[in-house]
C-alpha cells in the first residue's frame, strides 16, 4: 500500500505534540489518541485531499493546547499540577503555596494592623474574598474542576457575605419590606432575620436528610450535631431567663417580643456556620479531610479584637497582640500546612483539631480578659450568665468544628487503619 506523505507527516508531528502531555496521561492514552488522529487524517484526506489535512490542523492544535493545559493543572504528579489531590498522600508544596495565599494576606494585614494606625486588616476583611475567588471561578469554568486551593477562598467568600447585615438585601425586595415585620401569635417577627433563618433551616435540614439517607452521618457526628443544637437552644433559654431577672426585668408582652427577636438573632448567628459544615460535606467525596479548608476560610476573617483605643486601654496591648497573632498564625498558616501535608486520617484529624483548638482558646482567653476589664472599669457586677454570653458563640463554633471532623474524617473501618486511627470522640480535644 502506497504511503501518503501528508498523513505520515501529520502523524509524526502529532506524535511529537503528545510529549507535551503529562507522562502518566501519555502512558495511558497515547496509542488510542494516535489511532483516533490517524483515522481523522485518512477520512479528511479522502474527502478533501491535502487541503482537508491543512484545515484539520487548527482544530487539532486548539484541542491539544486546551487538553495539555488542563491535564498539567489537574494531574498532581505533573510539574504544574495544582487542582487535584492524591488520596492518602500529602499535597505537593507547589499546591501548598497556593493554599496559603489567602492566609498570608490576612496574616500580613493583621501584623500591619497592630503595628500601625492603618486599617489593612479591615480592607482585606471586606474585599479579599472577591478578588481571591476570581481565579478559582476561572479555573472551574475552563477545566470544569474545582481546585483544591479554591476551598479556602470559597469559605472566605461565604464568611464575608454572611457578615453583611441581611437588611441590605431584604430591603431590595419591596413586597418583603414590611415596616412593622410579620405579626403572628401576638409577636412581631423581623423579616430581616426571619427570612434568612428560614432559608438556613430548610437548606440545613435538606442536607442533613440527604446525608442521613446516604448513611454518611456517623454516630459521633450525630452526637456533635445534638451538642450544637443544645448549645443554641440553651443560649436562647439563658437570654430569656436573664431578661426576667433584676430591676430591669421585662413584662410578659415585652418578654415574648424580646425572646422572639433574640431567638432570630442567635439563630442567624449560628445556623449559617452549621450550614457551611454540611456544604463542606459535599466536597468530602473528592477532597475528604481537605474539605476542612472551607471552614478555615470561614474563620480566616474573624475579628478577634477591634481597634485598640482609649476605651480599652485597661487591657495590656501586648496581651491583645499576642492573642490576635496566635489566632491568625495557627488558622492562616499552621492549620492549612499541617492539613494538606498530612497523609492519613489520624494525622488530618490532629491537623484539623489541634491548631483550631489553640485558636479558639486564644480567642476565648482574650474575650474573658476584655469582659473582666470592662466589668472592673464600669463597676458592673458579673453574673455567671453574663460571663458566659461572650463565650457561647465560640463553644458553638468548637462543636461545629467537631462535627466537621467526624463528617469529613470518619474513623477508618479497616482493621489496620483502625489500629492507628484516633478515636473520633477525642479528635477535637487533643
Amino acid at each position: 500500500m502506497k504511503t501518503n506523505h501528508w498523513i505520515e507527516l501529520s502523524k509524526r508531528f502529532y506524535r511529537l505534540l503528545l510529549y507535551l502531555y503529562p507522562k502518566a496521561y501519555r502512558a495511558t492514552y497515547e496509542m488510542e489518541m494516535l489511532h483516533v488522529f490517524s483515522d481523522q487524517c485518512r477520512d479528511t484526506y479522502k474527502q478533501r485531499g491535502p487541503l482537508g489535512i491543512l484545515l484539520l490542523w487548527p482544530r487539532i492544535l486548539i484541542d491539544v493546547i486546551v487538553t495539555v493545559t488542563t491535564e498539567h493543572l489537574t494531574d498532581p504528579h505533573a510539574k504544574f499540577g495544582l487542582l487535584e489531590v492524591i488520596p492518602n498522600a500529602p499535597l505537593p508544596w507547589k499546591g501548598v503555596l497556593l493554599v496559603l495565599i489567602p492566609g498570608l494576606i490576612f496574616f500580613v494585614s493583621q501584623v500591619e494592623q497592630v503595628t500601625s494606625n492603618k486599617d489593612w486588616f479591615f480592607f482585606a476583611y471586606y474585599r479579599a474574598a472577591y478578588f481571591l475567588i476570581l481565579p478559582v471561578l476561572l479555573v472551574w469554568v475552563f477545566t470544569r474542576r474545582f481546585p483544591v486551593w479554591g476551598l479556602i477562598p470559597f469559605g472566605l467568600l461565604y464568611g464575608t457575605l454572611r457578615n453583611y447585615n441581611p437588611s441590605f438585601l431584604i430591603s431590595k425586595f419591596s413586597p418583603l419590606n414590611y415596616p412593622n415585620g410579620l405579626y403572628l401569635f401576638g409577636i412581631t417577627f423581623d423579616l430581616v432575620y426571619l427570612i434568612p433563618v428560614l432559608i438556613c433551616v430548610v437548606l440545613l435540614c435538606g442536607l442533613i436528610w440527604y446525608n442521613a439517607c446516604q448513611q454518611q452521618i456517623s454516630r459521633a457526628a450525630w452526637g456533635w450535631l445534638v451538642v450544637c443544637g443544645l448549645l443554641i437552644v440553651f443560649q436562647i433559654i439563658a437570654v430569656a431567663y436573664n431578661s426576667t431577672q433584676g430591676e430591669y426585668a421585662l413584662g410578659t408582652s415585652d418578654l415574648k417580643q424580646y425572646i422572639a427577636y433574640m431567638s432570630l438573632w442567635y439563630l442567624y448567628d449560628s445556623l449559617p456556620f452549621l450550614l457551611l459544615v454540611f456544604i463542606g460535606k459535599l466536597f468530602a467525596p473528592k477532597y475528604e479531610g481537605l474539605s476542612f479548608l472551607i471552614l478555615l476560610g470561614y474563620l480566616l476573617p474573624t475579628v478577634i479584637f477591634g481597634r485598640y483605643g482609649i476605651w480599652n486601654e485597661a487591657i495590656p496591648f501586648y496581651l491583645v497582640t499576642l492573642a490576635v497573632l496566635v489566632y491568625r498564625f495557627v488558622v492562616a498558616l499552621v492549620a492549612p500546612i499541617w492539613l494538606v501535608r498530612a497523609a492519613s486520617v489520624p494525622r488530618r484529624q490532629r491537623a484539623a483539631a489541634i491548631p483550631v483548638a489553640i485558636a479558639i482558646i486564644s480567642q476565648i482567653s482574650l474575650n474573658v480578659l476584655v469582659y473582666l476589664a470592662w466589668a472592673v472599669q464600669s463597676g458592673y457586677q458579673l453574673s455567671l450568665l453574663d460571663f458566659t454570653f461572650p463565650l457561647w458563640n465560640q463553644f458553638i463554633i468548637a462543636a461545629g468544628l467537631g462535627l466537621a471532623v467526624t463528617l469529613y474524617l470518619p474513623t477508618a473501618k479497616n482493621p489496620e487503619q483502625t489500629a492507628t486511627a484516633l478515636p473520633t470522640s477525642t479528635a477535637i480535644t487533643e
